[in-house]
């Protein structure tokens, strides 16, 4: 058995951490056909600290794996290196797991804990409809560039549209059905993604067995929920207040009071997608400051220079603010942000009336309020 220790940056992102305070020791013994003797069995995950790779050879028909991790996750088990993967997912979590296949780790069956049956129900709901997802998205990526915004192009957007509702529909299903499995948190957790829609996200959490919502995670999670509620649309923008690059301090409600409208927007300089935005906001600005609109951006950079040179380069001249802490920004704590660009429109009593106005999405909105 090789084990190697890979550290975790954006590869964590892969598997989903949960928050448990104690070791979950697994085992994993499978049984092959004996055909595969001599392959290596490798299976990735991550053990709460950092991504995990182990390995082990078949012999007799039969492999071996042994591990531990501070949090029930996803692993990805693979056999041989043949293309595509002879390949499966894998809850893993404290207890024995057992693998039996005669064909391909794609038809295993897992047994053994729990958590592994939560995940092989989930996974034969989730499986035909992914895999009928993927072959419309082949289909869109062998469109022609030029051909993107033809009737029948945008006809399959419609339809990738509606595969992906009825993917996440039957993830909610499962987690409103399975309401104490840790399956169901984790899942809720990764539907919710890092910016939460509290009317989404918080009927569901609702419904989670007690045990799961007063867990360390559940606990966490459900802070992250709430102050999320600071983003919803109807609700009254929290005032704060912050730096202009000047080193003036700037509050939001100094700012809306003097505009019929104003967008929140959250970016930084490094932020490669926030840069892409930033003409589309520079153009609503110029098409609607002089009937009342404005822009107060929120920077989550740590360094001044970069800050404002990325100011000056992307030709932003409205109200900008930043303490310069990164993801630490207070008013970006105080909005429950995990994820950049993100934005609200809010009017000038303070009611944030739309979010996530991205591309076209803000110039249409304006169009439609400021006559």
């Amino acid at each position: 058995m090789k084990l190697n220790y890979i550290k975790i940056f954006a590869l964590s992102t892969l598997f989903p951490v949960l928050s448990f305070a104690q070791e979950q020791p697994f085992t994993i013994s499978g049984k092959l056909n004996p055909s595969h003797n001599g392959e290596s069995v490798m299976l990735i995950y991550n053990n709460g600290k950092v991504l995990v790779t182990d390995s082990s050879i078949v012999k007799n028909g039969t492999f071996s794996l042994k591990g531990s991790t501070s949090t029930p996750n996803v692993g990805y088990l693979r056999l041989g290196k043949i293309q595509p993967a002879n390949s499966t997912d894998i809850y893993l979590s404290k207890g024995d797991l057992l693998i039996s296949t005669v064909d391909s780790l794609k038809s295993a069956e897992i047994s053994g804990t729990q958590l592994a049956s939560d995940y092989q129900k989930l996974r034969s709901v989730l499986k035909p409809l992914q895999a009928e997802r993927g072959i419309a998205m082949a289909r869109y990526r062998a469109i022609p560039p030029a051909d993107k915004k033809t009737p029948a192009a945008l006809a399959l957007v419609a339809e990738l549209e509606g595969m992906k509702k009825k993917i996440v529909g039957s993830i909610f299903t499962f987690i409103d059905t399975n309401p104490n499995s840790y399956v169901s948190l984790d899942y809720l957790k990764q539907l919710a993604g890092p910016n939460i829609d509290y009317e989404k996200i918080m009927p569901h959490f609702q419904k989670l067995g007690q045990s799961l919502k007063n867990s360390a995670d559940g606990k966490d999670f459900e802070e992250k929920i709430i102050v999320s509620k600071n983003m919803k649309i109807g609700s009254k923008a929290k005032p704060f207040e912050s730096l202009n690059p000047e080193g003036k301090k700037l509050a939001l409600y100094d700012v809306l009071s003097k505009n019929r409208y104003t967008l929140l927007d959250f970016w930084a300089s490094w932020c490669g997608p926030c840069r892409k935005e930033n003409p589309n906001v520079v153009n609503a600005f110029k098409s609607y400051h002089d009937k009342g609109f404005n822009v107060l951006s929120v920077s989550l950079d740590t360094k001044g220079e970069n800050w404002k040179a990325a100011i000056a380069k992307d030709g932003m001249p409205w109200d900008h603010v930043s303490s310069l802490l990164g993801w630490k920004e207070p008013a970006a704590v105080l909005y429950g942000i995990g994820a950049i660009p993100v934005n609200a429109l809010i009017s000038s009593d303070g009611t944030i009336i739309a979010t996530n106005l991205r591309g076209p999405q803000l110039l249409e909105t304006l169009k439609k309020l400021i006559k």
